[in-house]
């Protein structure tokens, strides 16, 4: 098995959250999931937002979460039939 840098967890687990399961993603929680420093999942997280991975929201009390970006539709259910489900991104 290819062993995951903190920055390839953080990934994983934002897409999944955001895109695989439609739930938003703030910084804070994804880098306590993926074992990292919340300035780094900030950073990466905006990185994914500008790249077009995700799609960076603020709330009107200031907060920043991210969310699946408008042209991605996901279908869950093909993903299972593939294996393509691991225990990171499980449902």
């Amino acid at each position: 098995m290819v062993n995951l840098t903190a920055r390839d967890r953080l990934r994983i687990y934002a897409l999944s959250r955001s895109v695989r399961k439609g739930k938003p993603s703030k910084p804070a929680e994804i880098a306590e999931m993926a074992d990292v420093s919340e300035r780094t999942a900030r950073e990466c997280m905006f990185v994914m937002a500008d790249t077009g991975w995700l799609r960076r929201r603020t709330k009107s009390d200031g907060k920043v979460e991210y969310v699946c970006p408008d042209h991605v539709e996901f279908d869950n259910k093909e993903w299972e039939e593939r294996g393509m489900v691991s225990d990171a991104t499980r449902g």
